[in-house]
């Protein structure tokens, strides 16, 4: 054990930004040889915690852009701009690299709970344990991402050579499935603390990413019970409460690689003069500006603030506030109003100092009044555009609301989403027959989205 814990400890000082399994020749190791010493089975969950950040960095990225969060700076792609319009091509790289980059992810985690598995006797229970439940969370969220993302997905990929794209009746269920069982590997035997000191990635809680995303996916899923009883798992206080990815030199964060620029993008500045005057929450992702035009001169944007556009800021993994916002809507739907009304509050008062996080803080009032189930879903909408910035969601959010607007073009402002969908990889379309056609965007709008 004393040679994985040195091999574990020089793997955290490397930042999960420069760590690759992308080995070149002479030296690519095979799965059969990464997933052959305890050492190799370490790296590989090393390795897997890159790649997902990277894929949930790709992801957010461009559900950001194909809605109304972000746009191109002055000198970004004009596939950047095109899709700022609602307008993606087949093969420009804001859809492949989502693709690509997601089942990479899945890829190491399948490689990951085949390593585990095969050397089940070279680790204690606790520590096999957690390598299980950080491959089984991450290959869910990454399969979530790619069907927030595209009408159909595979999700049976391990050595397949021609994987087959389901609905997401069929893959929402795998990926909850997925959680389920890391949740179930942790009950059972909880992880060792070898895994959360020298494994998991430092500023990183997997048990509450873990529940965060039981409860996201069981929203998504219409399961309201979950979702209130996975979002009450997570933690409110303290600093297990707020993941993010750490970035120490050389590694980079990769809002830092598009932001601070003229070559990537910046965040619509309607997102802050939307909002309430006294909301605070702009200050936690943006530098107000008042010359700062993008691409196209009419479209109006902020930079990002510090905590993106510098090369070693973190990205957080998720907002601790989300749990609250899941939570207010679970209520909502089963008509317990007054504690929908009241999680909601405990979002809008937050301030600084509030739970001991460095999390977006609204620092607003109270509602006023009891709202109505309608008027409650209504803000919880308004509250999620400004708490979960950059998330990603904002894309499913107008999905769920049959809120897509359609193609923008500027002057206009778009609001909402624009698509419904990306069309499929190129890459993938030339290696898989079964790749399904591209679907059908909307003609008419706002609309909903078709769910094959």
């Amino acid at each position: 054990m004393r040679m994985i814990k040195r091999c574990v400890v020089a793997l955290a000082a490397t930042s999960l930004g420069a760590c690759s399994l992308d080995l070149q020749n002479p030296n690519n190791p095979t799965e059969a040889q990464v997933t052959s010493s305890p050492d190799g089975v370490i790296a590989l969950a090393t390795g897997l915690q890159s790649r997902f950040a990277a894929s949930y960095f790709n992801y957010a990225y461009m559900a950001g852009v194909i809605t109304d969060e972000f746009a191109a700076a002055p000198a970004a792609l004009s596939s950047i701009s095109d899709a700022e319009e609602g307008v993606v091509s087949p093969g420009v790289g804001i859809v492949d690299a989502v693709f690509n980059s997601v089942y990479r992810t899945v890829r190491t985690a399948d490689e990951l709970l085949a390593g585990a598995d095969r050397l089940a006797g070279s680790f204690d229970v606790g520590t096999r344990s957690g390598l299980k439940a950080l491959a089984y969370t991450l290959k869910a969220e990454a399969i979530g991402e790619a069907l927030q993302s595209y009408q159909r997905v595979p999700i049976s990929t391990f050595d397949v050579a021609a994987p087959t794209y389901v609905p997401r009746s069929v893959a929402l269920p795998y990926v909850r499935a997925l959680l389920d069982s890391a949740a179930l590997q942790l009950s059972t035997t909880p992880a060792s603390a070898f895994f959360n000191s020298s494994i998991v990635t430092p500023g990183v809680s997997l048990g509450n990413m873990l529940q965060i995303y039981r409860a996201r996916y069981a929203r998504m899923a219409g399961d309201d019970a979950m979702a209130l009883a996975a979002s009450n798992l997570v933690a409110r206080t303290g600093t297990a409460a707020f993941s993010a990815f750490t970035y120490p030199a050389p590694g980079l964060n990769p809002y830092s690689g598009v932001t601070g620029g003229n070559n990537g993008i910046g965040v619509r500045r309607q997102f802050r003069l939307t909002m309430s005057p006294q909301d605070q929450r702009f200050s936690f992702f943006v530098i107000p500006s008042t010359t700062l035009t993008g691409r196209n001169a009419t479209t109006l944007l902020d930079p990002f603030s510090i905590r993106y556009a510098v090369p070693n800021a973190t990205l957080p993994v998720y907002f601790p506030d989300e749990a609250l916002l899941i939570k207010a809507e679970a209520l909502t739907n089963q008509g317990n109003l007054v504690g929908a009304q009241a999680a909601l509050d405990s979002v809008r008062t937050d301030c600084t100092g509030g739970r001991g996080l460095d999390d977006p803080k609204a620092c607003l009032t109270p509602l006023t009044g009891s709202l109505t189930q309608s008027q409650l879903l209504t803000e919880i909408y308004t509250q999620r555009r400004y708490e979960l910035l950059g998330t990603g969601l904002r894309w499913e959010d107008s999905r769920r609301r049959n809120s897509i607007r359609g193609p923008v073009p500027p002057p206009g402002v778009p609001v909402d989403a624009q698509r419904c969908w990306l069309p499929y990889a190129i890459g993938d379309r030339n290696a898989n027959r079964n790749v399904p056609a591209d679907p059908i965007e909307p003609t008419t709008y706002p609309s909903g989205c078709t769910f094959q």
